[in-house]
């Protein structure tokens, strides 16, 4: 859900997405504090490499990038010129990940559990406007 969004909204993706690809997981599954911390810290760090690729790829398709153009679309439908965007992205995006040492699966499951989970969201965007502050 590269372009489809933003990763802040959650979520996250709309990211962050966004990288939403992986397997979820359960809502009973416990998410540890220090993995809660590590994906708000990945989600703050995404959304201005999203937000970059994204203006590059609205540029280069004059304004109208399609749903998921990166990941819903099979390669030979993807507009000239956006695999490259969409690999950038997603290279930039793993090392966010693994500066963070959290796997894609980690991600996309707590990003699930966010979307299906008001207070499990709640508790991100307050970790996230934590380590906002100053």
């Amino acid at each position: 859900m590269i372009f489809s969004g933003t990763i802040l909204s959650l979520l996250f993706v709309s990211v962050i997405p966004s990288i939403s690809l992986g397997q979820a997981a359960s809502q009973s599954d416990v998410i540890a504090p220090w993995e809660l911390i590590n994906y708000a810290r990945v989600v703050l760090e995404i959304e201005p490499i999203r937000q970059k690729y994204y203006r590059q790829a609205q540029a280069l398709a004059g304004g109208q990038i399609p749903r998921n153009s990166c990941f819903a679309m099979s390669p030979q439908n993807i507009p000239s010129g956006m695999e490259t965007i969409c690999a950038s992205y997603t290279r930039d995006a793993m090392q966010v990940l693994k500066k963070y040492n959290m796997t894609l699966e980690q991600f996309n499951a707590i990003t699930l559990r966010a979307q299906q989970d008001n207070a499990f969201s709640q508790r991100i965007q307050t970790e996230m406007m934590r380590l906002k502050q100053p």
